[in-house]
């Protein structure tokens, strides 16, 4: 009997789990495919859900779809809406994941959306996420472009993570040169001028 019992909890775990991880599955693909209808589509679904009541790994992805949406929503009442999820997120995450470099990092964005400029706490979230992350494939181009807008704003430390991290984005080529070279235009380096 009480191994049925034990059966039967670990079967009801085991969905609820199974159910997390597709939830955070659907979340982070609309977050990284970036189309409108695929964030507004799950925006509408879990955007209004408490919280505590998604897996946290669920959580930054939703909240980057909300920051999209406030900056780019269809109407006005829609990009207030999902700035307001944005910030309950954002606001969870500080709670449970405060030195997360996602958390870092929406911390920075919402502070650009909200003051239309970088703030001391963007900075210094900013900055943390070079101390947590030092190099960040997924979020390396904002990061450099960031740097170059904000550069008087950032510490020498800050400035010299910005650079190593421009610098193996072009090094490695992941993908990212292109993109690199147009944040920094001119002064990108190019593969042939770094050293080995």
């Amino acid at each position: 009997m009480l191994a049925s019992a034990a059966c039967l909890a670990g079967c009801v775990l085991a969905g609820h789990m199974l159910q997390d991880e597709w939830l955070a599955v659907v979340i982070t693909r609309a977050a990284t495919d970036r189309s409108a209808t695929a964030r507004d589509a799950v925006l509408e679904a879990y955007g209004d859900r408490a919280p505590a009541n998604l897996p946290v790994r669920a959580a930054a992805p939703l909240a980057q779809l909300a920051l999209d949406g406030a900056r780019a929503g269809a109407t006005p009442a829609l990009r207030a809406l999902d700035a307001d999820r944005a910030e309950g997120l954002i606001r969870h995450l500080r709670d449970v994941r405060p030195g997360w470099d996602a958390t870092l990092l929406l911390v920075a964005q919402r502070e650009l959306l909200v003051h239309a400029t970088a703030t001391p706490a963007a900075i210094d979230a900013f900055s943390a996420s070079y101390r947590e992350r030092p190099f960040h494939n997924a979020a390396a181009i904002w990061r450099i472009a960031f740097a170059r807008v904000y550069w008087t704003a950032l510490d020498p430390v800050t400035r010299r993570a910005a650079i190593e991290e421009a610098v193996w984005q072009v090094r490695y080529d992941n993908g990212q040169r292109g993109a690199v070279g147009d944040q920094l235009g001119p002064h990108a380096p190019r593969k042939r001028d770094i050293p080995r």
